[in-house]
């Protein structure tokens, strides 16, 4: 495995646009995750319900910080937006995966990268 994803440089390296894209995709990526937690024969239907709770609220923070940045009235940093990302996680860390790939997959769309092999929450 790569290198661990330093989400707050990466993110917060990113030009405008591409931070905002970022966010974007993040978003969609999220509501893929949920998808697959709802298609999953082998977990409950409140284990599912719970899992998409989390996942719900880190999709709302999502939007929100992709909202802020499209009209230039962000506040969080990308700093507080990792610390509310690992939040929500850690309600039900079966989630995680799911956000991990969301993140890989948004992060090497804006940046043009092949490789997935970084772990954004190692």
């Amino acid at each position: 495995m790569g290198m661990p994803f330093d989400y707050v440089n990466r993110i917060g390296t990113l030009a405008a646009e591409d931070r905002m894209r970022f966010y974007e995709l993040f978003a969609h990526n999220l509501t893929i995750g949920i998808r697959v937690i709802w298609a999953e024969p082998a977990i409950t239907d409140s284990e599912k319900l719970d899992q998409i709770k989390w996942m719900n609220e880190i999709l709302h923070q999502v939007i929100s910080k992709a909202f802020h940045l499209r009209v230039n009235q962000n506040t969080r940093t990308e700093s507080d937006t990792w610390d509310t990302i690992q939040h929500w996680i850690s309600q039900n860390p079966a989630i995680g995966s799911h956000v991990r790939i969301a993140i890989r997959f948004s992060y090497n769309n804006v940046a043009k990268i092949n490789d997935i092999g970084s772990d954004p929450l190692a």
